[in-house]
């Protein structure tokens, strides 16, 4: 089968979307199919070749399509925004058009960006929309999900929401979460030796929180724990660019804490290394934003279940869809204070917290990202030997 995934990312990028599209396109390819992305080349920061930065198989192809990207001049961002997704769907239809005019129904066109389907649809009916965030009621969304065959969605909520608000038939809907490559973050090393090649001192607790620093992650209230965590607990915050935790540590003062450590980007390979170094890991997503409780999978929760290292998460919809109490250790989502007790407790009961962390990350087989793709495929390929 030939995949073309469209997607208005840069790539690569130190964004989730970035590794979730060139993840599934390599266990597409994996499971023999002939895959080539299309992505905008942009004027921002390169962070070079994608094949190394993510640290995947060279076994798809990627094509750069111009676009008009005027937003690194820091005026109008929304207008700026617009004309560079609209600019590159444009152009990437007539590309498409073009260069497989005589094959078009072969192909199968894939995407979680829904503008660059929106003009795909005229030309052909083989679009399969793997729904990031929930859409909204405007007419490129009513086309899309009118035009599509079939959908894919990484929680429940979006699946039963498709249903319920636009009358999607279930039939035509692939759920399941993201994953990640359980064998890169089962790392046979002690704690002692990943702190050895980190340069960590060896004594510290170490919390570790490894992502970005958008509002609906929850650092924020994260970083309000250190209030309630004794003085021998530090807090690491990995992920993020010097930029970002620069504007963070201004919003945030008390993220200037002497125990709330910042380490910017991480290669793809040492993350797995700060997952051993740590006593634990958490995940401390807002309740307070639909985009946390309702549309995210997040990806660093299936890394650190496969890690092995105890975990404390907020206790909220879209991570109760995936682990338990028998996994994890919940705390309230948003309540710094909630989020220090459980983190004493975890490091307290020792045995316990263990014993949870090799239960999830026995679970984390189940969420890799060839059985994800394994899942749409079969999808696609009945529709395929059905319809077409």
């Amino acid at each position: 089968m030939k995949i073309i995934y469209l997607t208005n990312a840069r790539l690569p990028t130190e964004k989730a979307h970035g590794l979730a599209t060139v993840k599934i396109c390599e266990a597409f390819t994996d499971l023999g199919h002939d895959v080539t992305v299309i992505s905008p080349i942009l004027w921002r920061k390169n962070q070079g070749d994608v094949f190394s930065y993510y640290d995947i198989k060279r076994n798809f192809k990627i094509k750069k399509i111009f676009s008009i990207d005027l937003i690194p001049l820091k005026f109008f961002q929304k207008i700026a925004f617009l004309i560079q997704v609209f600019s590159f769907s444009i152009i990437s239809f007539f590309y498409i058009l073009f260069k497989y005019r005589k094959t078009l129904n072969d192909i199968v066109f894939f995407s979680h960006d829904h503008i660059p389907l929106f003009f795909i649809s005229f030309i052909s009916k083989n679009i399969f929309y793997d729904i990031h965030h929930f859409p909204d009621g405007n007419f490129l969304y009513k086309r899309v999900l009118k035009k599509s065959f079939g959908f894919g969605t990484q929680t429940k909520w979006k699946a039963n929401m498709l249903k319920e608000k636009f009358n999607v038939d279930s039939d035509k809907i692939t759920y399941w979460p993201n994953g990640t490559d359980v064998n890169k973050f089962m790392l046979d090393i002690s704690q002692n030796e990943a702190r050895k090649k980190l340069k960590l001192p060896e004594k510290q607790k170490i919390i570790l929180y490894a992502g970005s620093l958008i509002s609906w992650k929850g650092v924020d209230s994260l970083i309000g724990t250190i209030d309630f965590l004794p003085g021998d607990i530090f807090i690491y915050i990995i992920g993020s660019s010097l930029k970002d935790i620069n504007k963070f540590k201004k919003e945030f003062p008390i993220s200037n804490h002497e125990r709330i450590i910042f380490i910017s980007f991480q290669p793809t390979n040492i993350i797995p290394i700060w997952y051993k170094a740590s006593d634990v890991l958490v995940l401390p997503n807002t309740g307070k934003q639909k985009v946390s409780t309702f549309y995210t999978s997040p990806m660093k929760l299936f890394e650190y279940m496969a890690s092995g290292i105890p975990i404390v998460a907020s206790k909220i919809l879209s991570i109760e869809e995936v682990v338990d109490e028998s996994m994890v250790t919940f705390a309230e989502a948003d309540s710094p204070k909630s989020f220090a007790n459980m983190v004493e407790s975890v490091l307290k009961n020792e045995n316990v917290s263990k014993s949870k962390a090799l239960l999830a990350q026995k679970k984390a087989f189940e969420y890799t990202w060839l059985e994800r793709a394994e899942k749409i495929l079969r999808y696609i390929e009945n529709f395929k030997n059905e319809y077409c």
